[in-house]
């Protein structure tokens, strides 16, 4: 399908040119599916395609490739494009990070720079990690200590989010690539929470057959959420801040440049600080009425 037809001026953002080209295509076909028709193809929330087609969000090439065949065409012809757009992205990102320095940051030199966005609720930032996991190159590192289990959330976004990473651990790939989880069970009095446990039970069993997926266990006695992180490779972090009622989270996007090593490497040797101490996570499989002891202090254990 060409779509050279794009009313000019050609878009300078790449995404809004992506985002064009994906409209045209979509207006070319002979019965226009919608937004919702063109989700349920995709596998995803109708805000995620509305997004990509506005020019709001770059699609990982999964959806690309969904997308595409929804509208009839064959996706080894947008391959180039796509490509072309992501390479523009990253120029981008680059050539900000050279201009934007931070100022008057004690022992900092040199060019460092670190672009923030932030998201107002629980789907739009859940929304950006996925996007952001599907790019992923090589390892994702990920903390999670909260009073609730994931499970325990309504939005599309959010379980979208938490698929993705084990699809990309799951992936076949030539790449070396790896998902690392920090979890952390809220504990009251010597007293695990019978929730967040059981979903980490669930969780240890389901992916102790993905080789390319490890989680540590630490024992969580605050009484208010951890701030937690999604690190991406080594330049992009999401900070979550959670509380208060249990479908409240929003956060930010960081991503740190590489002039400057100190403060990109702040969020590997944090997240390494918290991993080395603690074993991996093993469960005893001991039941009774429920799916775990009575007695939550014995049911998990570090080897």
């Amino acid at each position: 399908m060409s779509t050279s037809g794009l009313r000019q001026p050609v878009p300078s953002d790449p995404r809004e040119w992506f985002a064009a080209h994906l409209r045209e295509l979509r207006r070319s076909t002979l019965h226009m599916p919608t937004e919702e028709a063109l989700a349920r193809k995709v596998g995803c929330a109708r805000s995620t395609v509305s997004a990509i087609l506005n020019g709001r969000r770059f699609p990982s090439w999964e959806h690309t490739q969904a997308l595409v065949r929804a509208c009839g065409d064959d996706p080894a012809l947008w391959r180039e494009r796509w490509l072309e757009a992501r390479r523009r992205i990253d120029e981008q990102r680059q050539s900000a990070a050279k201009k934007d320095p931070l100022p008057g940051v004690p022992g900092v030199t040199g060019t460092a720079m670190l672009s923030v966005q932030w998201y107002r609720d629980n789907r739009e930032f859940y929304e950006a990690a996925t996007e952001q996991v599907n790019q992923a190159r090589s390892e994702i590192r990920l903390t999670y200590a909260r009073r609730y289990p994931p499970t325990a959330f309504a939005t599309r976004a959010s379980a979208d989010y938490f698929d993705s990473v084990l699809r990309w651990a799951s992936e076949e790939s030539e790449d070396e690539r790896c998902v690392r989880r920090i979890i952390g069970i809220p504990e009251q009095d010597g007293l695990s929470d019978p929730d967040v446990l059981e979903w980490a039970g669930e969780h240890y069993a389901g992916t102790k057959h993905i080789l390319n997926d490890e989680a540590n266990v630490l024992r969580w006695t605050a009484a208010a959420d951890l701030i937690n992180m999604a690190l991406i490779d080594d330049g992009m972090v999401f900070l979550a801040f959670s509380g208060g009622p249990r479908q409240k989270l929003n956060g930010l996007r960081g991503r740190l440049g590489v002039a400057c090593p100190q403060c990109r490497l702040m969020p590997v040797r944090l997240f390494v600080s918290i991993w080395a101490p603690w074993g991996h996570l093993r469960f005893r499989g001991r039941k009774s009425s429920g799916p775990f002891h009575s007695d939550m202090r014995s049911d998990f254990c570090l080897v």
